[in-house]
């Protein structure tokens, strides 16, 4: 038998504008920080196979913020009122931040075919992070000026992983990763009012099931020293047509070096660096949903109310490095 503990981040997302950016009512800032806190235990039932069991507690800290940015000026057009024209490019169109927690659990798998090779299927269950008291805003000069109590579940992914080892010469080996997310479970974000349950703010994502392939291998240099080098294929969930400035994500490549050096065999430095290069996309996203702007054109009696999407393109790029200091006892 063995038990552990750890703190780790399995979900992130930030993306930020100028409050006075043109398309603030779907850019704006959009911010997802999570720490997952795991105790697990283990069992080697023989030379061959083990099993773990664990238990998560996920905690998260959101915001998501809206600007009107030219949606004044496109309302004075709609609506033929030119004072909505004067509403400020910065005024807070829809603000909602607060924190919450969700529970959820993860199991594994590992058999050990030899010394040299070896096999892991492990399993991190859907968990529903449910944000209770979070505080809305909204504040429009001489329009609106509203504060009140938001809530709202998201839902993050289960995740399958199968990974494999293979010591294939004394001083060699290469192991290979590949690991399914089911993130259709995340299809919209919606707040509503924690009194009378209306809708404060509410976007489609439609994301889709992902997957992730690494492919990597170990040089064993000698008992001290120990290189490592990688590459990864990151498939994005988020389909072409659901795309949006707030979350454009994109298929991504990793790659990644590495090295260990061992003081002695308790005491261990792993430092690593990787590079990210996410392809160029497209994105065509329209001012208002549909639903939004059929509203609209049925009080104006327009139902037919036309609104030319905004087109973006968008890339990404980064390097990681990390340090990290082992100590067995």
């Amino acid at each position: 038998w063995s038990v552990g503990a750890s703190t780790t981040t399995n979900f992130g997302l930030a993306t930020e504008f100028k409050d006075n950016y043109s398309a603030g009512a779907i850019g704006g800032k959009t911010d997802l920080v999570t720490a997952n806190f795991n105790v697990a235990g283990a069992y080697r039932l023989n030379d061959n196979f083990s099993f773990g069991l664990g238990l998560n507690a996920v905690y998260a800290d959101a915001e998501i913020s809206r600007h009107t940015g030219e949606l004044g000026q496109v309302a004075a057009g709609l609506t033929k009122n030119p004072a909505l024209a004067k509403i400020p490019a910065n005024s807070n169109l829809a603000k909602l931040k607060g924190d919450g927690w969700g529970y959820g659990w993860n199991a594994g798998m590992l058999y050990e075919l030899d010394k040299d090779n070896r096999f892991s299927l492990t399993y991190r269950s859907k968990v529903t992070v449910k944000f209770k008291d979070g505080d809305f805003t909204q504040n429009i000069p001489g329009l609106l000026d509203r504060s009140t109590k938001g809530k709202l579940d998201l839902n993050l992914p289960d995740i399958w992983e199968f990974s494999a080892y293979h010591r294939v010469a004394p001083k060699w080996a290469v192991h290979y990763t590949f690991a399914y997310t089911g993130w259709d479970s995340f299809q919209e974000l919606k707040a509503t009012d924690k009194g009378n349950g209306g809708v404060l703010f509410e976007k489609h994502e439609g994301f889709k099931n992902a997957y992730r392939v690494a492919l990597g291998t170990t040089y064993y240099h000698d008992d001290n020293w120990t290189f490592r080098g990688g590459i990864a294929f990151d498939d994005s969930p988020v389909p072409a047509n659901n795309r949006s400035i707030s979350i454009p994500d994109q298929d991504r490549i990793w790659f990644s070096l590495g090295s260990t050096y061992a003081f002695n065999k308790d005491a261990s430095v792993d430092v690593g660096v990787a590079y990210m290069h996410g392809r160029k996309v497209n994105i065509s996203e329209p001012l208002m949903s549909k639903d939004q702007l059929a509203a609209i054109g049925g009080k104006l009696g327009n139902p037919n109310l036309q609104m030319p999407n905004y087109e973006f393109s968008s890339s990404g790029k980064a390097w990681l490095y990390g340090v990290n200091f082992n100590y067995s006892f």
